[in-house]
């Protein structure tokens, strides 16, 4: 057995992108921030990575990738970070919540989890299937399910093989010895949960073409999902939606915190329903030191790119 300690986690170049816009960071342990940023582009970079399938010889639209690879030799200028982390967008993936039971064989498991991702994924038999896959929370098992009394709740994450090309280029400029993809949902969870406090907490996310919705009861990572609609209405609909999946109701939140665009009343047929006004997800405070010149809500638009690398968890992870 070895005495010597652990090595200490690296540091992380984090990026989100939403469209037209990559966020960034760079988080070393403690952690604390050493660069945060922005930049925006002429095209969809969002879609240019996560959207649609390369060709056989080609990943993605090169011009798009390129110009993202160019402002990352540039804001990474002498960076120190060893490996990278990229918050997934909830419309460009297949995520899902699968219950195993706790005693499962991690072979079994992740024969399981597999089949059921390239189920879902529409993935052909042939073709490999590779996935995240994160214990969020432990329960007991139903009676009568035949298990041991208790069974592991899974949040798994796919996104194509095209994308996980384009990611490792943008890994390769970077000079980061690995690269690791978060689900967004999971990721503003993790701030949520890096806050504190126990009560059921929703978050949506309100942006210009869908509504995300996360639920986070005790500190764990509940339930999420994502839909089309971005009326008042709807948005109310999918987090109450989100609430009922997780076995709650509206006068169960003790807080509404909120990303994305809360402006022109998006919010405010939620509030009427929950009793609670939505505050901005804003991350900055959990890293040690604040960012002038922004407010709230722009800092909370970090809240997915900060929370993966909260998020980002090498013993707590399994890449199936």
């Amino acid at each position: 057995m070895s005495d010597l300690p652990p090595a200490p986690p690296p540091t992380l170049a984090v990026l989100g992108f939403s469209g037209h816009v990559m966020r960034y960071a760079e988080v070393v342990p403690g952690p604390r921030l050493v660069r945060l940023g922005a930049c925006d582009f002429e095209t969809n970079v969002e879609a240019a990575l996560f959207r649609g399938e390369p060709a056989p010889t080609q990943a993605g639209d090169p011009d798009a990738l390129a110009a993202v690879e160019d402002a990352l030799r540039d804001v990474f200028s002498g960076t120190a970070a060893r490996a990278l982390v990229v918050a997934v967008p909830a419309t460009a993936s297949t995520a899902f919540f699968t219950p195993l039971p706790a005693g499962l064989a991690p072979a079994d498991r992740d024969g399981q989890i597999r089949q059921e991702a390239a189920l879902l994924a529409d993935i052909p038999p042939a073709v490999p299937v590779r996935v995240r896959a994160v214990p969020v929370r432990a329960e007991a098992s139903p009676a009568g399910d035949g298990g041991d009394g208790a069974r592991l709740w899974y949040h798994v994450l796919h996104v194509p093989e095209g994308v996980h090309e384009r990611l490792g280029r943008l890994a390769a400029v970077l000079g980061v010895a690995s690269y690791d993809v978060a689900d967004a949902g999971r990721s503003v969870a993790a701030v949520v949960h890096a806050l504190g406090g126990d009560a059921a907490d929703l978050v949506v996310g309100a942006h210009g073409d869908h509504t995300e919705a996360v639920v986070v009861r005790g500190g764990a990572f509940t339930f999420a999902h994502h839909g089309p609609g971005t009326t008042p209405e709807d948005t109310a609909y999918y987090a109450l939606a989100a609430l009922d999946a997780a076995g709650l109701d509206a006068a169960a939140v003790g807080r509404v915190f909120a990303t994305g665009d809360a402006e022109g009343g998006r919010l405010d047929v939620l509030a009427s329903l929950t009793g609670t006004a939505a505050v901005p997800l804003n991350p900055i405070g959990l890293f040690g030191q604040p960012v002038e010149d922004a407010t709230a809500w722009e800092l909370a638009a970090f809240a997915p790119v900060l929370g993966a690398a909260l998020a980002a968890s090498p013993a707590a992870a399994a890449g199936v």
